[in-house]
């Protein structure tokens, strides 16, 4: 009995520990706190994660799932569906041998559990890609997921180019993602680790300058780090992310030699541009801590008016750190700063259809000239000559233009500077407008002008507006000339002569008809007293059968006349 005694004792002395051993567990589990602090988003990188995100481990929807040990990951509430497998469109994720285009979804939300047990904090990285162009736009939470407080808010909106969201996280969080937009939430992948961790440099940022005179000759001047290009090439450096947020991407012109056009990759420039109304953004992060030359190049290429302020905001604690006003910018404009950490800047249109911006690029922080004590001046540059070029007029009305008719009105271009013009470019918009006399090419010398002929052909009826844009090397910009007129219908008429009658008639009715030999409508209220009459108002591609008749005093009124064809062209 006392053997037994003893056994139970020890098996009790055994549960203890254990029991002791799980709650000191429990205890260390619980000190971690969890937090989520956001990096940056990346809207270049496309399905292409291999390399950059997810080198501790990653999970792909429908894919394969690789999870370092320190994480685990569940979604919630979520359905999953494959757009495309073994797909080469670069935007769907890379895979073992190919790429897969596919996504955990939900109709209004769903959630994804992210538990890193180590107590460390690691980088973590989602995907989200608006595969099929539904226009899909949502908000993604991070949330502690023991007490349900809000760690980090994001919201995306046109990433059918697909982005990336990264976050430092430490412990236990839920990521809720809530559609605003489209038909469903998405979110294509999950990845730990590899993203460059958020410097703890405060962001800053100097103005440097204005540059007006660069236009789209960059190569050489800006850019000798990395550069983005609107609706063209990047090459980002290793030192910075960079994402075009809340924007579009329009191309004006795909390979154009009109200098305002930023230089390609390609050998030729592109008219581009990011745009949106009122406002979009880039998210800039300088990730070593230092101090990077960033410029931004702005271009009203189609001369719409436009005007735009751009503030530099500081990504975590929202603070501005500078602003600047942009106006008359269809020659293109650089503004240039030093920036140091993790900014965001905001593009809000004040003038115009909308904001936009051509192309970023990255360089060697820009130190100022140094200061001297030399008590000899500078010399002041001689002025080799100016450049100037006026117009007679920068409204033409054509007033009323029958449709196929045309109307034309002269134009005078002068040099007034004391240096030759040369011509760049000449680009006339609206429907049925035209120009001629001057050209890509086209050189004032001082004092000469030559004559433009602007013409309006309407096709149609109604008013049209445009506009006749001439680019040039003048100081003076870009001149531009408003266009207007109105297309009128096409109006003819019939004049039909007879005989009088041998009769004693006080005048005589005329009946038509659009098919001959009969149905005849009578076209005179009164019998006319003459032997003449005139048919008005008549439009193009018409036949019309006229007959006459003889009225007497007694009103009587004689037999139809012999029926005349008119046509009418």
């Amino acid at each position: 009995m006392k053997a037994k005694l003893n056994y139970l004792a020890n098996i009790f002395a055994v549960v203890v520990l254990t029991l002791a051993a799980l709650i000191s567990a429990n205890v260390t589990h619980a000190a971690v706190q969890s937090s989520a602090s956001f990096v940056t988003s990346d809207t270049v990188s496309e399905g292409n994660w291999q390399g950059k995100y997810g080198v501790d481990g990653f999970s792909i929807a429908n894919g394969t799932q690789s999870l370092p040990a320190y994480a685990s990951y569940t979604p919630q509430n979520a359905l999953s569906w494959t757009w495309a497998a073994g797909t080469t469109d670069v935007r769907a994720l890379q895979t073992t041998g190919g790429r897969l285009a596919s996504t955990w979804y939900a109709g209004s939300s769903f959630s994804m559990n992210v538990n890193l047990a180590d107590g460390q904090q690691h980088a973590v990285e989602l995907y989200a890609l608006d595969f099929d162009y539904r226009g899909r736009s949502e908000t993604i939470q991070i949330l502690d997921a023991n007490s349900g407080a809000v760690l980090d808010t994001r919201s995306i909106s046109n990433f059918s180019n697909g982005i990336y969201l990264v976050w430092n996280i430490t412990g236990n969080v839920n990521v809720q993602v809530t559609c605003n937009g489209g038909p469903n939430a998405v979110v294509s992948g999950i990845f730990f680790g590899g993203t460059q961790a958020s410097s703890n440099v405060a962001a800053s940022v100097s103005f440097v300058k204005t540059d007006s005179s660069t236009q789209g000759n960059w190569q050489g001047k800006y850019g000798a780090d990395g550069f983005s290009l609107a609706a063209s090439a990047s090459s980002i450096p290793s030192y910075a992310s960079f994402s075009a947020l809340n924007s579009q991407s329009w191309t004006w012109v795909s390979a154009t030699s009109d200098p305002r056009a930023l230089q390609s990759t390609y050998g030729y420039a592109t008219a581009a541009t990011w745009y949106n109304a009122p406002t979009f953004n880039f998210d800039v992060n300088m990730t070593d801590g230092k101090s990077h030359s960033f410029a931004m190049y702005a271009l009203d290429w189609d001369s719409r008016g436009r005007a735009e302020t751009v503030q530099i905001v500081d990504a975590n604690s929202g603070a501005i750190l500078d602003t600047r006003s942009l106006a008359n910018f269809y020659n293109g404009v650089y503004l240039v700063w030093n920036i140091t950490g993790h900014v965001t800047i905001n593009v809000t249109v004040t003038a115009g259809p909308n904001a936009v911006v051509s192309g970023t690029f990255f360089a060697p922080a820009i130190t100022a000239a140094p200061a001297t004590n030399n008590p000899v001046s500078a010399p002041t540059p001689s002025v080799t000559g100016t450049y100037l070029l006026n117009l007679n007029s920068k409204s033409v009305s054509f007033g009323s233009v029958n449709v196929s008719s045309t109307n034309q009105q002269t134009i005078t271009l002068t040099n007034a500077g004391t240096a030759n013009v040369t011509v760049s470019n000449v680009t006339v918009s609206g429907a049925g407008f035209n120009a001629s006399g001057v050209s890509t090419g086209t050189t004032l010398t001082p004092g000469q002008s030559v004559a433009m002929t602007a013409v309006f052909a309407p096709a149609s009826t109604g008013s049209v507006t445009g506009t006749i844009s001439i680019v040039s090397n003048a100081t003076n910009g870009t001149q531009v000339v408003s266009l207007s007129g109105t297309g009128a219908a096409v109006s003819h008429e019939v004049t039909l002569s007879w005989s009088p009658s041998t009769s004693s008639v006080v005048g005589y009715n005329v009946y038509v008809s659009t098919v001959s030999g009969g149905n005849y409508t009578k076209l005179t209220s009164s019998p006319v007293p003459s032997s003449n009459y005139t048919d008005a108002g008549l439009q193009t591609a018409q036949t019309r059968y006229y007959v006459v008749t003889s009225i007497d005093s007694n009103n009587d009124e004689s037999a139809y006349s012999t029926q005349v064809a008119a046509i009418v062209p």
